[in-house]
Parts: structure tokens; C-alpha cells; sequence
């Protein structure tokens, strides 16, 4: 059985949970970040968000051979300990209670003056529980965050291997892991890896608007206009896969969740499409012959224009198939130019919540003779 069917076969550890706002969007900031990076290394890859862990990084969608796992976790001052990543979640020892009548026996070796210890995962815990579930597969698990570890000696904000830790730490964070799994052995622990991002909470969003900016620059030679709307295009296409608007229920729907490189492109094609206004308004206004009415409709092509560029993805690229397909019966070229168009209106009405219900007839009209003549 490949990677994709084990992913889809294997129930997920956690599903349905909430987390706050900050870190919800921190998450997304850097899994695009790393798609960014990706993209640039001319690497295969497909990302995925809050399936199986925070992130989930395949070597490739369509043949893949390894996964790597990162738990994306935040805290607003402090350094990480590989001993507070290993500690179990929240939970501290309790004292043991005295027992009372109708109460289970205690184990015959159990210490009554010993606390009793909550059975919770540590977030390496549960990095290591995707191990389990994926031991021939899983290239990495990766801590992300955005604070230093004071246990790695890394200066920089490279991944850095846990096992770079002293011999004491390494073997102190072992210790806590056999206590929270048996199956653990030394050896796993050069599974893992930590990575402080360049990202900080004071202005992780600027940062990845700058990272956006600079990438459209390179990959599309692009300098004269604002790619604000573009960065946050691609951080709501990893925002909606973090709130779990996507279905793994089958390969078809989980390929469609994935972040991959054709996404990608497919959108920088887009970005550049937008820049390049195929359609002339010079080149139609002619053919409306009323001056009143070309220069109204004239003014709401301008808007018509900007909105275009500054307006990505699955909803304004299905408001402008719609529109084509929508006017396909009444705008023939074939007769009055206006009198098609109008014709061809209403159809286009019922499709404007796609785009802005609020915009007027004659932003509409722009809108069906651009779609009609970008062919």
C-alpha cells in the first residue's frame, strides 16, 4: 500500500479541535512561507494543513515516497527546552487519592506515596505517534515555532537536529519519550529536527506580504504593481485547507486539498494574465454608438479592470466562466452590439453575488462585453 493510501486509510489522532486565532494564522503564514520555498527549489511537493499534524509536506502528489511532519506551535516570550516539548500537555503529577470503599484494587507493584502521573502526549509525543503510524514513509519530524531552543546550538533559523542537543539533554528528552511510549528507541530520535522561524508574532504578517511580494517579482519579472491582493489570495488558499473546508475522503478530493506547485503556477499564470488587459476598450467602444452610453459603460470598464487584478482564485475565475457560458445564447456579434448585451444582462444579474451584488447595470455591461471578447 503507497503513501496516499495509508494517509487515507488511517484514522486522523486529532480532528475537529480548535486553536486560537494567532496561531491559526501564524500557521498558515509559515506553511506558505515553506511553499514559497519550495516552489523556488524547483522541488516537487504537496502541503497539506491539519491533516495528520499542523503540517504535512509530501515529496510529490503524484508518486510520493516520503512525508514530513511539523507541529507548528507559538509562545509570546521564552525559549524552548527539549524538556518542555517532551513534557506531557498541560498536566502535572497528582497526588494519589486515598482509596475508598467500592475502588479497583491498586496494581500490585504501584507506590501508594508516589503521585500518579496523567497519561498525555508531549508534543514530541505525538510527533513520534505520527511515526508509528507512518514508519515507512516519515522522513522528518519537524518542531516549528517561533522562539529559540536553549538546548541547540544553532544561532540561525535552519532546522536543526534535536540529537545536536548535549549528551545529558538528548538522553533526558529520550527518557521522557520511552515514558510515554515503550515502542521508542534511541535510534528515533534523529527523526527530530527544530526550526525556528525568521517569522515573529509582533509581524509575521508583514513579513510573509514582503516574501509574497519579492516571489511574484522574481517568478514573473513583475514590478509596477501591488501584489497585496495576490499574497493574501495564497494565504486564504492555505487558510481554507486549515479550517478544514477540503474532503480526504477519497484521492480525487484529498488531491484537490493539497498545496502543490501546479497551484501555484497556475495562479502566477493568472496574476500575469490580469496584468496584461487582452481586451482594448478602444477596440469596442466604437461599436457603441450613443456617446452617453460609452462613456458611462467606459467608466465602469476602468473598474471593471482594476477589480480583475486585484482579484484571485476558484471564486472570481468561476464568476467569469459562468458569465461567458451565461451570455453565450444572447452576444452573437451579430446584431446591435448594446441590444445583445442587454439581452444577456439579467443572466449576468443572477451571477453578480459571485463577484459584488451591489455593482450597477452598467459594470455589468463591462463585465459581458470583456468576457464576451477575451477568447
Amino acid at each position: 500500500m503507497d503513501i496516499i493510501e495509508d494517509l487515507l486509510k488511517e484514522p486522523q489522532r486529532e480532528t475537529g479541535g480548535k486553536i486560537g486565532v494567532e496561531r491559526f494564522e501564524y500557521q498558515a503564514a509559515w506553511g506558505l512561507s515553506r511553499v514559497l520555498e519550495l516552489y523556488k527549489s524547483g522541488a516537487d511537493f504537496a502541503l497539506a494543513f491539519e491533516f495528520h499534524d499542523d503540517v504535512l509536506e509530501l515529496d510529490s502528489m503524484a508518486s510520493p515516497t516520503k512525508v514530513t511532519f511539523y507541529q507548528v506551535k507559538t509562545q509570546a516570550t521564552g525559549s524552548w527546552t527539549l524538556n518542555s516539548i517532551s513534557a506531557p500537555e498541560g498536566k502535572k503529577p497528582k497526588k494519589n487519592k486515598k482509596a475508598k470503599p467500592g475502588d479497583p484494587p491498586p496494581a500490585k507493584d504501584a507506590n501508594p506515596d508516589e503521585p500518579t502521573l496523567e497519561k498525555k502526549l508531549s508534543f514530541a509525543g505525538k510527533m513520534y505517534d505520527n511515526y508509528k503510524r507512518f514508519p515507512a514513509y516519515t522522513d522528518k519530524l519537524v518542531f516549528v515555532t517561533n522562539q529559540m531552543c536553549a538546548d541547540l546550538a544553532a544561532a540561525s533559523h535552519m532546522e536543526t537536529q534535536f540529537e545536536t542537543a548535549a549528551a545529558t539533554k538528548i538522553e533526558s528528552f529520550r527518557k521522557r519519550l520511552r515514558e510515554q511510549d515503550p515502542s521508542f528507541k534511541d535510534e528515533h530520535s534523529k527523526l527530530f529536527h527544530f526550526c525556528c522561524s525568521s517569522m515573529t508574532l509582533a509581524s509575521f504578517s508583514d513579513t510573509i506580504m514582503g516574501a509574497v511580494q519579492s516571489f511574484v517579482i522574481d517568478q514573473t519579472g513583475i514590478t509596477e504593481t501591488s501584489t497585496y491582493a495576490f499574497s493574501l489570495m495564497l494565504l486564504e488558499e492555505c487558510r481554507r485547507r486549515e479550517r478544514m473546508e477540503v474532503d480526504f475522503a477519497s484521492l480525487k478530493t484529498m488531491s484537490q486539498s493539497f498545496v502543490t506547485p501546479k497551484l501555484i503556477s497556475d495562479r502566477l499564470d493568472e496574476f500575469k494574465k490580469k496584468r496584461q488587459d487582452s481586451v482594448q476598450w478602444l477596440e469596442i467602444a466604437s461599436s457603441i454608438t450613443n456617446i452617453v452610453r460609452r462613456r458611462d459603460i467606459g467608466a465602469a470598464w476602468r473598474l471593471y479592470m482594476n477589480d480583475r487584478k486585484t482579484r484571485y482564485g476558484p471564486g472570481p475565475q468561476k464568476f467569469q466562466r459562468d458569465v461567458k457560458a451565461a451570455i453565450k445564447p444572447h452576444v452573437l456579434g451579430q446584431g446591435d452590439l448594446l441590444a445583445e448585451v442587454d439581452a444577456g444582462l439579467p443572466a449576468v444579474r443572477q451571477l453578480a453575488p459571485l463577484w459584488d451584488k451591489t455593482v450597477s447595470d452598467d459594470y455589468l455591461r463591462a463585465v459581458i462585453l470583456y468576457e464576451f471578447y477575451d477568447v
